[in-house]
């Protein structure tokens, strides 16, 4: 019988190694994806823990901010509303809420006074100083007659520092002020009217003075909603003949009336903690005490337990009354996107 042999050409024998040597290479490529495979989860991993110690990091600092200046302090204040000192120690009880309501219907006591005034510096300053900015916000846009003196006469409340603009006020309003010396040159005879610390006067020129620094920052919101306004929608009115009362009251106040119920909400939620500028007038003299400034002053005399049950009463009066008047706003008229 003949032989078999194995016959192998020297190209089919490269092919073969060729062919061996690209599995080869192929199990060593894909046990290398297999290797590098983890060490890319890891990296991943890695930079995950970093982003996240970082986002953690930053935000630890405003949330121990917020536990210790918000969550402690009112936590304690609360307590501190039910407790008074007494010669035996520290007792629970409702006296500082009974005290409160004692005091409060007696006009001479500081806290009646202080809450009738209060209540004056909110009606001064949003009741009747929002709608007059309102009306020389509008009065400003128009660019009527003498808008460019106005404006910067009441701008300048909120460019000046206000204890540089309060000691101004004060020189103006004193005896010997220029403003006693122009009444003397009206009047004929001299005028050395006490206008800061006068009882009757005292809380009247405050007023004043808070009605025309208010003018400032509320003309800058009111300017700035207003200038928001298409100009399609002005040249719309224009052409259909709308004069400036119909515009003011059809057109103006509805497109900012967001702006304008946001400062009505923010005036409301500070009604009970406003004090006026009273630290730098008068410290509470002269029938000037506002609750603010009466709690302040309280604080700083050393008595923490009678005022923080004061501010607990204003705050379950004032947060359901924030929640009204937001409400009741909304109800007025529909948010205009423009």
């Amino acid at each position: 019988m003949r032989r078999r042999e194995k016959v192998t050409s020297p190209i089919a024998g490269r092919c073969g190694k060729m062919m061996i040597g690209n599995e080869a290479a192929k199990d060593n490529i894909g046990y290398g994806k297999r290797d590098l495979q983890p060490k890319k989860k890891d990296g991943f991993k890695s930079r995950r823990v970093k982003r996240g110690l970082f986002i953690a990091g930053m935000l630890s600092v405003g949330l121990i901010q917020f536990l210790v200046f918000w969550v402690y302090v009112n936590f304690n204040s609360i307590l501190m509303a039910f407790q008074t000192r007494t010669r035996t120690g520290v007792q629970w009880g409702f006296e500082n809420f009974s005290r409160f309501f004692r005091e409060v219907k007696i006009p001479e006591m500081e806290l009646g006074l202080a809450l009738k005034n209060t209540l004056l510096l909110f009606v001064v300053g949003t009741l009747i100083g929002l709608p007059a900015s309102l009306l020389f916000a509008y009065y400003l846009y128009k660019k009527v007659r003498w808008s460019g003196f106005f404006r910067v006469v009441f701008f300048l409340p909120s460019i000046i520092s206000a204890a540089v603009l309060v000691g101004l006020f004060k020189y103006v309003m004193a005896v010997q002020g220029p403003l006693n010396g122009f009444l003397s040159l009206l009047t004929g005879s001299p005028v050395e009217t006490e206008w800061l610390t006068d009882d009757n006067l005292a809380m009247k020129t405050i007023l004043f003075y808070v009605f025309w620094t208010g003018f400032g920052g509320n003309i800058v919101l009111l300017t700035g909603a207003i200038h928001r306004i298409s100009p399609d929608i002005l040249e719309y009115a224009k052409i259909d003949g709308v004069g400036m009362t119909r515009g003011l009251f059809q057109i103006f106040i509805p497109l900012v009336w967001p702006t304008l119920s946001t400062m009505i909400v923010l005036a409301v939620a500070g009604l009970f903690t406003n004090s006026g500028p009273i630290l730098l007038f008068t410290e509470g003299q002269y029938k000037t005490m506002t609750l603010g400034y009466f709690i302040f002053d309280q604080v700083q005399g050393g008595q923490y337990y009678y005022p923080s049950a004061i501010g607990l009463i204003f705050t379950a009066i004032g947060f359901p009354l924030v929640l009204i008047v937001k409400y009741l706003l909304g109800k007025i008229t529909e948010d205009v996107e423009y």
